[in-house]
């Protein structure tokens, strides 16, 4: 008996090891982007309008054309990836989707080619990549010295033949199977020289020949205006956005699926062994939720919401907690998510600032409250007027007591300079510098320092340094914060910072 239940508890914790070791790897699989997400959650529109476009080309045979644009992060691969499954998945299970029969027969074969702009960098490495990806596996150096258009083809033509030759294909042996197109960093492809890819697929696409269904991926909204009007004129001009969670709560929903681990199926002959993994993925959901229900996780999700909703930054704070994952550490620790979202939140340039003197931070102040009225660009001679003029108006009062005095304007610029050297405070410069010859850089390229704003790369180099325009690199909020932070800071001065908002 006392052997038999060793053997059962041995049984038991190898089971839940081997649990844990698969919740580890597939939440990990999600978070770092290996996995897609189970559910999209905010996303029902724009898949449904993916999906029946590639189902009209690979059911119907039909030419289709579209672009799929949003801002990075927002799940436009998800929906490609979603798309495409449901499509297999309706292919083998005969006209079914998701468990539910369909009065329509299963999907033909068809092919999937992907592209990348990052990764075809030209029409050839493309065109070889599609031949590469439909297993046509003839040389096809002779045939790359012609036309893009009679080169894709012949590609074309060599498939129909093979799929006629495939006992599958044999009932559609004068029709070659459809061919879907993922082009993602579309933006890219439409910079090639004479856009002859984006052509030729657009113009296959829109006569109907070959059942071929071009979906382009990208996160410009202005791609259209890329497009030669060659190219304009055979594409369909249909466009799908896909839009960033709009609401907390989908936001929050997005996390809670990444996390989740589903429950198994029970077939009887593991019965045992399914149990263990389901009683573990049931306690292990029920903590994910408690984590997201406390104050500091729920602040996190809040302040990625509210400054850009992207999901990565969302998701790297609970990376290492889930990389802890062990046997001896099965459930996630709510201490490292709080160390971890505490990290993440944390900004890098409040951490810079700690230790500015109370001048420079004046200066921030000053340079927030030229940005509060509406100056979008200004100079030292404009900062520190704003610093004289609010020092003299309200410091008259404390000026015998000795506390603060106002600083001569050499002693500003030399902390003025500061500020540009930590690049809290960056000069903008020009596109090019005329006169002398010397060229410049374009506004945001480059590491700036102290002497950028001495040399002459600032906007308005001939003027003296007082007068170049400059701009500061944090939000007012983060202003505000920066004063919160500092316990040595006047009552003046920090109600000074919260004044302008």
């Amino acid at each position: 008996m006392t052997a038999r239940k060793g053997a059962a508890a041995k049984q038991s914790n190898g089971n839940i090891a081997d649990a844990v070791a698969k919740a580890r790897r597939l939440v990990m699989g999600r978070l770092c982007g290996r996995i897609p997400l189970p559910e999209l959650v905010g996303l029902a529109s724009p898949f449904e309008a993916v999906y029946s476009l590639l189902d009209r080309t690979v059911s119907s045979n039909e030419g289709n054309s579209a672009l799929l644009i949003g801002p990075r992060g927002s799940g436009k691969s998800a929906i490609v990836h979603k798309a495409l499954a449901a499509l297999a998945e309706k292919k083998h299970s005969g006209g079914s989707v998701n468990g539910h029969r369909q009065a329509v027969p299963s999907s033909p074969k068809h092919h999937v080619v992907r592209l990348n702009g990052f990764i075809h960098t030209t029409d050839r490495i493309a065109l070889r990549d599609i031949a590469r990806q439909l297993l046509i596996e003839q040389d096809l150096e002779n045939i790359l010295i012609g036309s893009f258009a009679d080169a894709f083809s012949y590609i074309l033509n060599l498939m129909r033949s093979a799929g006629a030759d495939d006992d599958e294909t044999q009932q559609h042996n004068q029709q070659q199977p459809p061919v879907l197109f993922i082009l993602e960093e579309f933006d890219l492809l439409a910079q090639h020289p004479k856009q002859s890819l984006l052509y030729t697929l657009f113009d296959i696409a829109q006569s109907q020949q070959t059942p071929i269904a071009v979906l382009g991926v990208t996160a410009r909204i202005d791609v259209m205006d890329l497009l030669e009007k060659r190219v304009k004129s055979r594409f369909s001009h249909r466009q799908i956005h896909v839009h960033q969670a709009q609401s907390l709560t989908d936001f929050t929903a997005i996390l809670r699926t990444a996390l989740s681990v589903p429950l198994l199926p029970t077939p009887a002959s593991i019965g045992s062994t399914s149990q263990s993994s389901d009683s573990y993925a049931i306690q292990f959901n029920a903590e994910v939720d408690e984590i997201l229900a406390t104050p500091e996780v729920e602040t996190y999700i809040s302040d990625t919401f509210d400054f850009g909703k992207d999901v990565q930054q969302l998701f790297r704070g609970f990376i290492p907690a889930v990389a802890r994952l062990s046997p001896l550490e099965p459930s996630l620790s709510l201490s490292c998510v709080r160390d971890s979202v505490a990290k993440e939140a944390m900004s890098a340039k409040l951490q810079v600032l700690a230790s500015i003197s109370l001048l420079e931070l004046c200066l921030i102040i000053a340079m927030k409250s030229l940005v509060q009225s509406g100056s979008s660009k200004y100079n030292f001679e404009m900062v520190y007027n704003e610093y004289k003029t609010f020092m003299s108006r309200h410091l008259m009062a404390v000026a015998s007591g000795g506390a603060m005095k106002v600083y001569k304007k050499p002693v500003a610029l030399k902390a003025f300079e500061t500020l540009v050297e930590l690049e809290i405070v960056r000069p903008l410069v020009t596109a090019s510098m005329g006169g002398d010859g010397a060229s410049g850089s374009t506004s945001g390229g480059g590491t700036l320092g102290r002497n950028d704003l001495l040399a002459g790369t600032a906007q308005g180099a001939r003027a003296p340094k007082e007068y170049r325009m400059v701009q500061m690199m944090l939000e007012p909020g983060q202003v505000v914060e920066l004063v919160a932070d500092r316990i040595d800071v006047p009552a003046i001065i920090r109600r000074w910072s919260q004044s302008i908002m």
